[in-house]
């Protein structure tokens, strides 16, 4: 009996590390999923831009357009701006200059402060 339950710690111990790597693999790839910049200045206003790709398509009414908005409202946070709500007064898709032959897009979103 003690041989078989070392067997099956040994085991656990295996799957338990595959899945760790599998979390550490996978948060390397949300990391890729999210290139932004932030800019603000001291009057309010904001300009966040996030980057398309396959995954995170530029389309504004789908699941990509949601996670975009959550993380504008934690740069926002972060920033330490924006306390009573804010306002996104220009959205555009732009083509970024480094990339030209790439179908990644910036997603630019202007606005200020309530």
């Amino acid at each position: 009996m003690r041989n078989r339950d070392l067997e099956l710690a040994g085991r656990i111990d295996t799957v338990r590390m595959l899945a760790f790597a599998s979390l550490v693999l996978l948060g390397g790839c949300n990391d890729q999923l999210r290139v932004v910049r932030f800019e603000a200045d001291p009057a309010g206003t904001f300009v966040f831009t996030a980057q398309t790709n396959t995954v995170m398509t530029a389309n504004d009414d789908g699941e990509a357009e949601r996670i975009r908005r959550d993380w504008l409202a934690e740069e926002l946070g972060a920033h330490g701006m924006c306390g009573a709500g804010y306002v996104v007064e220009i959205r555009r898709l732009v083509e970024p200059p480094d990339a030209p032959a790439s179908n990644a897009h910036n997603v630019v979103y202007e606005g200020r402060c309530l």
